[in-house]
């Protein structure tokens, strides 16, 4: 049937119907334009009432930093020290309390030395990922190489280094006298902590297309959980690598290659019996540990990690913003929206905020009660000495956020892109 009769179109003038037909077809373009806009849009920020003003308790540049690779490194604190690392290979270790360099050692097994340096003779990098995990008074660091390297926590003497079936992008787990990690091949190795020996390896299935992530395998209760690309929340037991049972938290509902993502690449947090795992375009799940019966699920995309806090779960979504869910129940208290497609970190909980570092370098405090904006802060090139100052602009460094913020007692320590770390604290 034609869209319009003959006697119809008799009462029409033909350049007003193609006229008319350019106008829809421009409407229906610029419907699609917009909802592409959408999508790419960053949200600039917009100025508040700051509260609270943040304090620059020291700040140090030990190392190169990440630049602009990918990276899961992130500083890890103890008592009196906080462990930082650089993608070529540097591993150092500061006083918490001022900043102070304590040790330095370069994990490469042919570090630079000064002639090489001089001669500007390149060494091949380390290529760190996947760290730092602060255990068993060690710390252990995964490679894009497919490594496990532990060090002394006292002396940085490097320990022992053991090969592992695929890259190793996010950070060791541990727990129950054990070193536990994932890869990017798919596969969960546990492995001795003062040896390095493989216990056991076990394999995951993966698909042609996943994010560039792995999720931080979570030991407890005699088990290992984590996430897979596949979409699912998988446990082995940790007395053998046998599968336990799994939980699919991710399900593929689009109709492009990019929408079929569902890589689960968060740690599983586990509090009360209770696992709780969030998926790209899936689902934040709670799922019985004894059993893998899913409690409640609610429909989230994240690739980050959660944060767990007094029966509350805090996460970034995928357009970037800040969410609060009561864990119980999955019912959400709060949502945080100004910070669309900022690329955030994990938030994490400092006093009685949640802080999140962005793409430009700025960390955001928020209510963790409300949501509502606290303060600020932002990395300026003011506070850096005038030689700082000229290093930072020859060489182009990238002050800007990555990795989550770590806490530790009073303190909130950063470490941008260029290695820079600063410690602040919020009165």
């Amino acid at each position: 049937m034609p869209i319009l009769s003959n006697s119809l179109l008799r009462h029409y003038n033909p350049l007003k119907i193609v006229a008319t037909a350019v106008c829809v077809a421009s409407l229906l373009v610029g419907c699609e334009s917009t909802e592409e806009n959408e999508e790419l849009r960053i949200a600039e920020l917009k100025p508040f009432n700051i509260t609270r003003h943040v304090e620059v308790e020291w700040r140090e540049h030990p190392g190169d930093g990440v630049e602009n690779y990918f990276s899961n490194l992130r500083p890890a604190v103890t008592e009196e020290r906080i462990f930082t690392a650089s993608r070529d290979g540097e591993v150092i270790a500061l006083s918490a309390k001022d900043g102070d360099e304590i040790w330095r050692t370069d994990t490469r097994k042919k570090p630079p030395t000064w002639w090489t340096k001089i001669r500007m003779k390149s060494v091949p990098s380390a290529k760190l990922s996947g760290g730092i995990t602060a255990a068993y008074n060690n710390l252990y660091i995964g490679t894009e190489n497919g490594d496990v390297i532990a060090l002394s926590q006292e002396t940085g003497e490097v320990l022992w280094q053991t090969r592992v079936t695929g890259e190793v992008i996010s950070a060791p787990g541990w727990g129950e006298g054990w070193i536990t990690v994932s890869t990017t091949s798919g596969h969960v190795s546990a492995l001795h902590p003062d040896s390095g020996e493989i216990r056991w390896e076990a394999e995951t299935d993966t698909p042609a297309l996943t994010l560039r992530g792995t999720s931080t395998p979570s030991v407890t209760g005699g088990g290992v959980l984590v996430g897979t690309a596949t979409g699912k929340l998988k446990v082995f037991i940790l007395d053998g690598g046998i599968p336990a049972w799994e939980a699919v938290i991710g399900k593929s509902k689009g109709t492009t290659e990019l929408e079929k993502l569902i890589d689960a690449d968060s740690q599983p947090i586990v509090a009360n019996q209770v696992a709780y795992a969030v998926a790209y375009n899936g689902n934040l799940a709670a799922v019985d540990v004894l059993s893998g019966r899913i409690l409640w699920q609610r429909e989230y995309s994240s690739y980050r990690n959660l944060t767990y806090d007094n029966d509350m779960l805090y996460l970034t979504d995928a357009k970037g913003n800040i969410v609060a869910v009561d864990a119980k129940n999955g019912i959400e208290k709060w949502t945080q929206s100004e910070f669309y497609n900022r690329r955030l970190t994990q938030p994490v909980v400092y006093k009685d905020t949640l802080v999140v570092g962005d793409y430009e370098g700025y960390f955001h405090f928020v209510d963790k009660k409300t949501g509502e904006l606290v303060s600020r802060f932002k990395l300026d090139d003011i506070d850096y000495s005038a030689v700082r100052w000229f290093i930072s602009w020859f060489t182009s460094e990238d002050r800007t956020a990555y990795t989550a913020p770590v806490v530790r007692g009073d303190l909130l320590y950063i470490q941008t892109r260029d290695g820079e770390v600063t410690a602040l604290r919020l009165p």
